[in-house]
């Protein structure tokens, strides 16, 4: 059977194109207002995490000892996306507390909140550290990132500012308002199941998996190499084998994924 092309008409497509600049525009207004607009919004229980931060090393697993220090690195991601990152080596916990960040502006519905200390580190999935938190903040504050994608290209740094009042133990928070750009495909993270999961690997795979569409008619497939340089581990490849083995076991059994399979060093998953 002959397959007939469909062509959107002139007339319809500017019409589509107008609604569509008058909608970006009117968000740039409100992010200039300091309104945290989010286009897919997520419940309390979840964490919305951009994609692009998902699918690459960005937050990365952790490795035992000092942190890498980064200079305008390029960072593996995935499919057109480019990442560059100057600061120090980010990884899963401080992934944590930047969602922490995001869901605490997300509830106020603004780009500047304040928060409790003790609340900032329940958001986190953690106890109560002043040390440890600080020195997250500081992370995620004294960094650059350059994302580029096809629509866009966003440079400036994870959290704008942390401001703590040493007294009362409140701390003002701000994102950069143009962040919110970063969210147009973004995965729902469920925090519960994240926080029962068993190391960095397990928790970057969660992420990983649940950013991409899949089933058991149509799985997901990639690469191990390829997933060894996304997640950012520092390992033999026979050692990162054995990892996934474990934490593909660890997501199946928390109902993260339905199933998975690893082949020939080419890992299947669906959901």
């Amino acid at each position: 059977m002959r397959k007939l092309k469909f062509e959107i008409p002139e007339s319809v497509q500017a019409e589509l194109d107008a609604r569509d600049a008058a909608q970006e525009k009117g968000t740039v207004e409100a992010l200039e207002n300091g309104v945290f607009q989010l286009k897919y919004p997520w419940s309390d229980e979840q964490r919305g995490v951009p994609n692009t931060f998902l699918r690459s090393a960005l937050f990365g697993v952790a490795r035992k000892g000092r942190r890498e220090m980064l200079d305008n690195v390029e960072i593996a991601s995935w499919g057109s996306t480019s990442i560059k990152f100057t600061g120090k080596k980010l990884q899963q916990s401080d992934q944590d507390v930047w969602m922490a960040c995001v869901e605490a502006c997300k509830r106020t519905g603004r780009t500047s909140t304040i928060i409790t200390q003790r609340e900032l580190c329940k958001l986190a999935g953690k106890t109560d550290s002043k040390r440890w938190l600080l020195e997250t903040l500081n992370r995620l504050v004294a960094n650059a990132v350059t994302i580029k994608n096809d629509r866009f290209t966003y440079m400036g740094g994870l959290i704008q500012s942390a401001f703590r009042d040493n007294v009362t133990g409140h701390i003002t928070l701000s994102l950069d308002p143009q962040i919110a750009s970063l969210f147009g495909e973004v995965t729902h993270i469920e925090v519960e199941r994240r926080q029962a999961l068993a190391g960095d690997l397990s928790k970057w795979l969660q992420g990983y998996a649940m950013s991409h569409e899949s089933n058991w008619r149509k799985p997901h497939f990639v690469g191990l190499y390829k997933l060894q340089g996304l997640c950012g581990a520092r390992t033999n490849i026979r050692n990162f084998r054995r990892s996934v083995k474990k934490s593909m076991l660890d997501l199946q059994m928390s109902n993260v994924v339905k199933g998975w399979a690893l082949e020939n060093d080419v890992l299947k998953i669906w959901q």
